[in-house]
């Protein structure tokens, strides 16, 4: 999936992991690499990147039918900052921080046994520097979800932008799976997608190993054209997770960038289907990657 995609739809895949206000907060940094452009060729140029990011959801109201589904309103706020450092990349990359802010509301209810209704609306800032009106965008969606247990739901809807200057349809995918106990699997698209295998070590400490997509957006004007630099990075490591007490815990990733996606592209149908049809896109090189996380429930 392109960047673009996942940035753009990030909001219709933002659902709560259960009724809970909850707050969380990640730092993580990758180190330099060297970067290959489109034609996969190593340039001299290398750079490493810094990230913080925030989100926090809150239910509204929450009412549980007989058969224990929610009908629910949710508010939904998150935001990142990417600092990149790079050199000697002048004519491929010539800002050096993304700025990414969104609000979204969330409505979900049963519309029978095995089936929800997740639908919602909310906007966002995608940004390298000032905020304009062109750096906002408009979301929105519908998707179908089936509860095959209540571990396990796959979902599938529209959701709708204006990535490209006007409103347009995209197809919008939702999967989560758990387990629990002492071994636990879990693979879920909600802010990200992530897949992990862990173990339950004791009642305070989960040890698991990760791997995870993620991406930022910056919507801004270059050469007089409406343009967009995207970023996207797949990670897998080993996270620590420390839980102190029902409502905090603390996690740790160790491990490695994969591939760290950066480049621009026009805000164009023309140049999207270019982008998807391309054999390999503009990327740094694997590279070491650390970050540190924290969640609380209230």
């Amino acid at each position: 999936m392109k960047c673009i995609l996942l940035s753009a739809v990030v909001l219709i895949l933002l659902l709560p992991e259960d009724a809970y206000a909850q707050v969380t907060v990640r730092t993580g940094y990758i180190s330099s690499s060297r970067y290959k452009n489109e034609e996969n060729q190593e340039t001299d140029g290398k750079g490493d990147m810094r990230f913080v990011e925030g989100n926090v959801n809150i239910p509204v109201s929450q009412k549980m039918n007989e058969r224990s589904q929610p009908t629910s309103w949710m508010l939904s706020a998150g935001g990142s900052y990417t600092a990149m450092n790079n050199k000697n990349l002048q004519s491929y990359i010539d800002i050096d921080q993304i700025i990414n802010l969104q609000l979204s509301v969330i409505h979900i209810r049963p519309i029978s046994k095995k089936w929800l209704l997740l639908m919602t609306v909310g906007a966002g800032v995608y940004t390298a520097s000032d905020v304009r009106l062109k750096n906002v965008l408009g979301q929105g969606g519908v998707i179908f979800i089936r509860q095959f247990k209540p571990n396990l739901s796959l979902g599938a809807g529209l959701a709708v932008n204006n990535t490209f200057g006007y409103p347009m349809v995209f197809p919008a995918i939702y999967f989560d799976w758990t387990t629990e106990g002492r071994y636990q699997i879990k693979v879920s698209m909600l802010n990200a997608m992530e897949v992990s295998v862990g173990m339950r070590m004791n009642k305070f400490l989960n040890l698991r190993l990760l791997a995870e997509m993620n991406g930022s957006l910056a919507l801004l004007e270059k050469e007089g054209k409406d343009t967009m630099f995207s970023q996207q990075f797949i990670i897998a490591g080993l996270q620590p997770e420390l839980s102190i007490g029902n409502s905090f815990s603390v996690t740790a990733t160790a491990g490695v960038s994969c591939s760290r996606i950066a480049y621009y592209t026009t805000r164009t149908l023309k140049a999207f289907f270019a982008d998807m049809s391309r054999e390999t896109d503009p990327y740094f090189k694997p590279a070491m990657y650390v970050s540190v996380g924290m969640k609380y429930k209230f």
